[in-house]
């Protein structure tokens, strides 16, 4: 667990990294994003992924692909063995390894769904490219780091090549809330109400929020404040102060942005070395 830890919470510095976490304690996360790309790949316990506002029911066997930026949380009951290996990626080696025939940020996508459900075989040779990719890792011999990154890449080109075409669908959508909850990420800085919204898209606006909660897993209001507050971040790491970050994320108040920011992050928007990111620590 302390290996999860230590990516200062979730700023990744390598290329990737690769975590076999397996413990009873469950994870229920608060909707966040990563600034990586990730993949899960699950081999005992049984939970839900939530990946831009759709759910997944998820058994072992099963391939989590979470694109850089995507809002998503996690729901695995403690109390249950819980195993999966996984890879954190950064943007720079996917497009240091793509081509022009062939973008491997494409497979994080989404567009034909973010959790595949592989044939017992063709999961088996997962799996094992990945148990590979591990003792590379944890190898001191020649060459170990580049044979690692080679089970990465096959990694990647197998889900390409071949399990992409087994994506599971996600549990029945609420198609009008992905509507708002696209809708609402357009405009995330502008000053949206619950009643624009209500009349937008011709719903009843008590009817849209118990909906909203229950596909997204919070409230719009929250919703739109985590994405602010994660917007806010990249601005302050982009060079932005504290002061132009928060009226330029779409806040309207310093002292309520200062304070969400802190309990959001842990930090204070001011903290030069601010986390890029808010995980749930070794459980995700």
């Amino acid at each position: 667990m302390a290996e999860e830890n230590a990516v200062n919470r979730g700023y990744l510095q390598e290329e990737f990294r690769l975590f076999h976490n397996r413990d009873t304690l469950g994870a229920v996360t608060e909707l966040h994003y990563h600034d990586f790309y990730k993949i899960m790949m699950l081999i005992e316990g049984s939970g839900s992924y939530t990946i831009q506002g759709r759910r997944y029911e998820l058994r072992p066997g099963d391939v989590v692909l979470v694109g850089r930026g995507f809002a998503h949380k996690t729901e695995f009951l403690p109390g249950y063995v819980y195993e999966r290996l996984i890879f954190f990626i950064s943007q720079e080696l996917l497009d240091r390894s793509s081509t022009p025939k062939t973008d491997l940020t494409a497979l994080f996508s989404g567009r034909e769904g973010h959790v595949l459900r592989p044939s017992p075989s063709a999961a088996s040779g997962l799996f094992a490219l990945a148990r590979s990719c591990e003792r590379e890792l944890h190898s001191e011999e020649y060459g170990s780091d580049l044979a690692a990154r080679e089970d990465l890449m096959q990694i990647l080109l197998t889900i390409g090549r071949t399990l992409y075409r087994e994506a599971l669908p996600p549990a029945p959508k609420d198609n009008k809330i992905l509507q708002i909850l696209r809708y609402v990420d357009e405009h995330l800085t502008e000053d949206i109400s619950v009643d624009e919204l209500s009349a937008r898209f011709f719903i009843s606006k008590y009817h849209m929020m118990r909906r909203f909660k229950a596909e997204a897993g919070s409230s719009i209001h929250q919703y739109q404040t985590d994405k602010r507050l994660l917007l806010a971040r990249e601005l302050l790491r982009a060079g932005s102060s504290a002061t132009d970050a928060c009226f330029s994320s779409g806040f309207h108040n310093y002292s309520t942005f200062a304070r969400a920011y802190g309990k959001h992050f842990g930090v204070s928007p001011t903290e030069k070395n601010a986390p890029s990111v808010k995980l749930e620590g070794s459980v995700e």
